[in-house]
């Protein structure tokens, strides 16, 4: 039973065909149905001078986790086909060469932000309350590395997206919980990824996930079959290209992770600290 949950997940991560020519053939075919690709922060500045689109329009959007190759193969296929999208980097996964290339050709960079799960991590919080409670403190801690990724990349995020983390899911609190309109303003950043007020004009949203799903809530042609104005068009290059030392990397600190976390939890309970 447990293997054959697992195998699955194993299959893509070692053993699983590069998924280019599908992507390829995803794109080719969102494009030939009239959509315009736009990045992220073009889309969100057009709402917030409060205008609207006037095409069916595509924000494809690719976040980066954990394979710069693999971001990089996909972007090539991108470039091929002239499409502009907005690629996410965490700081673990920056890539300044490739970053530049991406630039170059009129893709949005943009930020994958974790201080949130990061700090619990560290910390060995036990609850959202304990995340809340260090509000400023992650407050401050952004700002420094949105600092940090311009140093890195040679790029100023305009638009920023929350990572999700194990911890998120089990302290039921999200990456982006001490995000507000006032901290992103004070930075210049136009829009961070899941604002109510950008999402609310996003008609179809879609994001890959592992085999054997691939998909959710549903597989692009279902989406795109009653027309969407707006699509949002989540992937991961995990899921398209087979990097195996890469995947076996990020499995490891997922490992480390848990370990890490178990350990501060228990030493913060040990010390009366929560």
């Amino acid at each position: 039973m447990v293997f054959s949950k697992l195998w699955p997940r194993l299959r893509q991560n070692y053993l699983m065909p590069d998924r280019l020519d599908e992507y390829r053939l995803l794109l080719t075919g969102i494009r030939h149905r009239g959509y315009r690709f736009l990045p992220l922060v073009e889309f969100a500045n057009t709402i917030r001078a409060g205008n609207t689109t006037n095409a069916p329009t595509c924000l494809l959007r690719v976040d980066v986790d954990s394979d710069p190759r693999g971001a990089g193969r996909m972007f090539a296929v991108e470039r091929e086909l002239g499409i502009r999208s907005t690629y996410y980097f965490r700081l673990s996964t920056i890539d300044r060469a490739l970053i530049a290339e991406m630039v170059q050709h009129g893709t949005e960079i943009g930020y994958h932000f974790e201080e949130a799960s990061t700090l619990a991590r560290q910390r060995g919080y036990r609850s959202a309350a304990d995340v809340e409670d260090a509000r400023e403190e992650l407050r401050a801690q952004f700002r420094a590395n949105v600092a940090k990724f311009h140093e890195r990349t040679g790029v100023t995020p305009r638009t920023v997206a929350a990572h999700g983390d194990f911890l998120n899911r089990r302290l039921g609190v999200s990456n982006n919980c001490f995000v507000d309109r006032a901290l992103l303003d004070e930075l210049e950043i136009s829009a961070e990824a899941y604002e109510r007020w950008l999402v609310s004009h996003i008609s179809a949203r879609i994001a890959d996930r592992p085999a054997p799903r691939h998909w959710h809530p549903y597989p692009p042609e279902v989406a795109l079959a009653s027309n969407p104005a707006v699509v949002s068009l989540i992937v991961h290059p995990r899921q398209w290209v087979r990097h195996s030392s890469s995947n076996a990397r990020a499995d490891w600190e997922r490992v480390w992770a848990e370990a890490e976390y178990g350990l501060n939890r228990w030493r913060r309970r040990v010390t009366g600290a929560g």
